[in-house]
């Protein structure tokens, strides 16, 4: 196949037995201590500073802390607000910020002005810290330093520029001064660490918008460095040839879809419940973890799988997710927290049912006739194929990507790659001169007695009715073959409120695709394949919140883009 990101081992040691709980009231009230010790160190730059205290600091220091401390303790009580928030979901990387700030503050706070009640709230956050601290266990991605200090570095010289420029330009009237370069720069400085000169009165409320605006470019620079340093961790790709082959074994044991052909495909990553009798293929982007289908593996082992996998997500703070798949375990996905979306239907065809006689195949009696009189015919090939196949096949496919919204997709369906057509049996419609029309190819499915096919693609300019043609041989092949049912795959968005009940987000969801006119394509997709349909099998994503939903469709649509 195709340069594609290899395999990561992504199995964590051990594995859970529960489900990663929500925020404990252990974690709830450490999370509330540090957002109350921000807000109190926030709080104590506004509060004067007495000249008792004053007094008391200054014999001990060799130099003024006055105004050095008052940017200290923003950060200071910005970052524990910051790090609160990100306690809460309990992560590891801001337990140890938390536990930094809350023990250097008992000293800062007692020599910046003798603060009793900040050094108080700073020894008892660190005391809880140190406590609880078995319950911080999420992850966070690495901190890219390289990439962080190029973006700060950035920020501060475009915030230097913008403050020079301002304080030179601006109408000596402003503050009743006329600023040279060096001066700019002084004072941008200053008002950067929040020093801003006594001396330095706004005469005009332009200039007061000023100096509130650069220290404004100060705050956001500092949140974009506590909020990078706890983003969900990150997602590293990296070869493990034994993981396939043992996802290999628990597909060719358990599968039982014609979905789990492309589990074992390089695109996916694998997690394997701790009893390794279960395996969960996943890709992972936006924060998310998105399973493809169900878990596969014996039945009873599959409701301890989305658990283990629900787990381990949460660990990684990505929020998880399961595509298409089928109504067997839906129950067992509610128990967990889950709910459902309707994605679309799978449309099966019953072979021992399928017939050209009589009046339903009559226009494919029809279609069949006119196409052979022109000549038109239909060969199997086997694997390995030859390079002049093959090359057959990438011109026919070629010509069908030309059409407008056409393109290769993969994570829940193939893409057309040498490699991977060489190994798969393919049927070709040539015309009367041999010239290949279409092709459709044919993998396995693990649901007893289905067969499923793939890539299904014509030539521009090939006859009318040529991909009927070939889905009837296809069906006659089959029937040849044993199989008493052909999937044609997904129809999407199709079969919503005929069978079922649908939730307020299902009929939501819906009702947005409806007015966008996203819906008019599916129909057709729908109605091409209800010609031979005998019957259709739901299809879901699952989720755990209203608000994952469109993260999730961001992170499948990213893990189903080809990549050069």
């Amino acid at each position: 196949m195709e340069s594609i990101p290899a395999i990561p081992d992504a199995s964590p040691p051990g594995g859970g037995r529960h489900l990663l709980p929500g925020p404990t009231a252990t974690v709830r009230l450490v999370s509330l201590v540090a957002l109350a010790s921000g807000v109190l160190s926030l709080l104590s730059i506004a509060a004067p500073t007495f000249p008792a205290r004053r007094r008391w600091v200054e014999p001990l220091m060799p130099i003024d802390l006055t105004h050095a401390s008052r940017f200290a303790a923003l950060l200071c009580g910005f970052a524990l607000i910051i790090a609160s928030l990100n306690l809460w979901k309990r992560k590891r990387v801001a337990w140890r910020i938390a536990t930094a700030l809350a023990a250097l503050g008992v000293p800062f706070h007692l020599l910046k002005g003798h603060d009793h009640a900040v050094s108080i709230a700073s020894l008892l956050l660190f005391g809880a810290l140190i406590e609880s601290r078995r319950h911080f266990t999420v992850r966070s991605g690495p901190p890219d330093f390289l990439t962080a200090m190029l973006h700060i570095g950035c920020a501060i010289g475009a915030a230097l520029l913008y403050g020079m420029a301002g304080f030179w330009f601006l109408d000596p009237r402003a503050f009743g001064v006329s600023f040279n370069l060096a001066g700019a720069f002084h004072q941008t400085l200053l008002c950067l660490t929040l020093r801003t000169d006594p001396r330095l009165a706004p005469q005009t409320h332009h200039a007061a918008w000023f100096l509130d605006s650069i220290e404004l470019m100060s705050f956001t620079t500092v949140l974009y460095v506590l909020v990078s340093l706890t983003r969900p961790a990150v997602h590293v790709y990296r070869t493990a040839p034994r993981e396939r082959a043992r996802a290999g074994r628990l597909v060719g044991r358990h599968g039982r879809s014609a979905l789990d052909y492309f589990k074992v495909w390089p695109d996916k990553s694998f997690f394997f419940t701790a009893d390794d009798t279960a395996l969960v293929s996943y890709g992972a982007s936006a924060g998310c973890a998105v399973s493809l289908g169900d878990p596969v593996g014996p039945a009873a082992s599959v409701p301890g799988a989305i658990r283990e996998f629900t787990e381990f997500c949460l660990e990684q703070d990505w929020r998880p997710g399961f595509h298409q798949v089928q109504p067997d375990f839906l129950a067992d996905y509610r128990a967990l927290g889950y709910r459902r979306l309707k994605v679309g239907e799978d449309a099966i065809v019953a072979l021992d049912r399928f017939s050209l006689s009589g009046k339903p195949g009559r226009d494919l009696r029809h279609t069949l006739n006119q196409l052979e009189k022109a000549g038109v015919t239909c060969m199997r090939y086997e694997p390995p194929h030859r390079g002049d196949i093959l090359r057959e096949l990438r011109e026919v496919s070629d010509d069908w990507l030309r059409f407008p919204g056409r393109r290769e997709r993969r994570f829940t369906l193939g893409f057309f790659a040498p490699e991977y057509l060489r190994r798969t049996p393919v049927l070709i419609a040539r015309d009367a001169g041999g010239r290949a029309l279409a092709f459709v190819n044919v993998i396995p499915s693990f649901a007893p007695g289905e067969a499923t096919i793939d890539l299904m693609r014509r030539r521009d300019g090939a006859p009318n009715g040529i991909m009927d043609y070939l889905f009837v041989r296809i069906f006659e092949d089959c029937q040849e073959r044993g199989f008493s049912r052909l999937n044609l795959g997904l129809a999407p968005m199709s079969g919503f409120g005929e069978r079922e009940d649908a939730g307020p987000e299902e009929r939501a969801v819906h009702l947005f695709m409806q007015r966008l006119n996203f819906l008019f394509s599916y129909r057709g997709l729908r109605a091409y394949k209800a010609k031979f349909a005998t019957s259709w099998e739901p299809r879901y994503t699952m989720y755990r919140n209203a608000l994952d939903l469109p993260i999730m469709a961001i992170a499948i649509a990213r893990l189903s883009e080809i990549r050069d």
